[in-house]
């Protein structure tokens, strides 16, 4: 597990295009052409975005990388997952090492949350990232249709930071009445 260097595109793509085109997991069909990955992978190596890859025997079998949201509408907190293994390594504990590497990256960045979309069909995946902590936040109904087949499309994110809720003074009190339920009771004071 290492983080990807410009060196490494030509291999990156290779693995990227491998994936797309099992046309089950990733929003894409095929890999962009080399200099849309090279210049996809110098951005993040630019900004300092968590993309690891995993490598076997010196070939890469698999990435995981985090891209941060846009500071400029306010969504710089944010980042979004993207991930893959080869069908050969999957099922060997690859893309959990993948996810834990690139989130401890993601945190010393101080990245608040991490999203990511995965197609409902994916279920190995959404097994991963469950137990990984990632909890579903929406799902678009029929939201790809590939080869005859409609998907669903699972919004999961993981919380890095927990938000802090700031109250409002001019709003009413969320809190119960005294001796409602949920309240909490004199008598548990002291």
């Amino acid at each position: 597990m290492r983080q990807i260097r410009e060196e490494d595109v030509p291999a990156f793509r290779e693995v990227l295009d491998a994936v797309c085109r099992e046309r089950r997991h990733l929003a894409m069909l095929e890999a962009p052409p080399v200099e849309g990955v090279r210049s996809f992978v110098a951005s993040n190596i630019r900004a300092g975005n968590p993309q690891f890859i995993a490598e076997e025997d010196g070939r890469i079998v698999g990435w995981c990388d985090v891209t941060r949201g846009n500071a400029a509408v306010g969504m710089a907190h944010v980042g979004r997952l993207g991930m893959g293994v080869l069908i050969g390594y999957r099922g060997r504990k690859i893309g959990r090492r993948l996810i834990q590497a690139t989130m401890g990256k993601a945190r010393e960045l101080g990245l608040e949350k991490v999203e990511l979309e995965v197609f409902s069909s994916n279920e190995p995946a959404i097994a991963l990232y469950r137990n990984l902590g990632f909890q579903e936040e929406g799902r678009k109904k029929r939201g790809r249709f590939v080869d005859g087949i409609y998907d669903d499309i699972l919004l999961m994110a993981l919380e890095l930071k927990k938000p802090v809720r700031l109250t409002d003074p001019t709003l009413p009190s969320a809190t119960p009445p005294a001796g409602a339920a949920g309240a909490p009771s004199v008598a548990a004071v002291h």
